[in-house]
């Protein structure tokens, strides 16, 4: 095709398709009266990881199932956080999403063109945003795990 975008030069980047906002809530679990988002890649999910986040979250005084709401996806399911929190601000009996965790996930999956370092909390858009790497990668690493408590220290226990 002639006038096909697509196939020239001036599409440089990926396109990803992006999920609707109720699409996403729907996958989401836990009742979030602390306003957390958590996610977490779901191919790197096993028992003893989803243990895991439940001690990191302890340690911060979160509840798995009270205080956050629990996302697990695919690399291939990309939403926009922005539209995401919009939704859950209108629909959900929380009211909101203020802070989004994310472990193995860089910000253009959700939406969010920004260039941020992991493990050091930021706000934007009027949330709090916390990057890092996967569970896996975490888990056996002690280095990480500093990195990611005092992240969380610095977001959550102010």
């Amino acid at each position: 095709m002639e006038n096909d975008i697509s196939q020239s030069s001036f599409l440089d980047f990926s396109i990803t398709p992006i999920k609707e906002p109720h699409e996403i809530l729907e996958k989401c679990n836990g009742s979030n009266q602390q306003k957390l988002l958590v996610v977490y890649n779901k191919n790197d999910e096993s028992e003893e990881r989803l243990e895991f986040l439940k001690k990191i979250l302890a340690s911060a005084k979160f509840d798995i199932e009270d205080d956050i709401l629990l996302l697990k996806v695919t690399p291939k399911i990309a939403f926009s956080f922005i539209a995401l929190r919009t939704k859950v601000a209108q629909t959900h009996p929380s009211g909101g999403i203020d802070n989004l965790l994310v472990f193995g996930f860089e910000p253009k999956h959700f939406g969010l063109n920004l260039q941020v370092h992991k493990y050091v909390p930021f706000h934007f858009y009027e949330s709090g945003f916390l990057f890092a790497d996967g569970l896996s990668m975490i888990e056996n690493d002690k280095a990480l795990k500093g990195a990611l408590w005092n992240g969380m220290k610095e977001l959550f226990l102010k």
